[in-house]
């Protein structure tokens, strides 16, 4: 019997900042769209250099995208999921489910 990795898959890291994303958009549905990416990054327990590769590929493959805004004097990224992301998270979800099965 194989022990489980204590390492997530590439399809199970993005599956969570999809998910990250998307349950912001469900439990504030009257505020602003979208999740700061401090957020995402700790809502998805990954190290901020990690995070910032997938967010990147995951942009250009127009799953989500990205904007900036001033919060003060500071400036935050916030991170939004499109059409096709939604599309990829239940994607995502399902292969995910399948292959926990085997």
């Amino acid at each position: 019997m194989s022990e489980k990795s204590k390492y997530r898959t590439t399809n199970i890291i993005i599956q969570t900042i999809l998910e990250g994303i998307l349950r912001t958009e469900r439990n504030k549905p009257n505020q602003r769209k979208g999740i700061i990416k401090s957020h995402l990054i700790k809502y998805s327990s990954l190290k901020t250099a990690t995070a910032e590769k997938y967010l990147a590929k995951m942009e250009k493959a127009g799953y989500i995208t990205s904007h900036e805004e001033s919060w003060g004097e500071r400036k935050i990224n916030i991170y939004k999921i499109t059409p096709i992301g939604r599309e990829r998270y239940e994607w995502f979800v399902k292969i995910n489910m399948e292959l926990e099965k085997l």
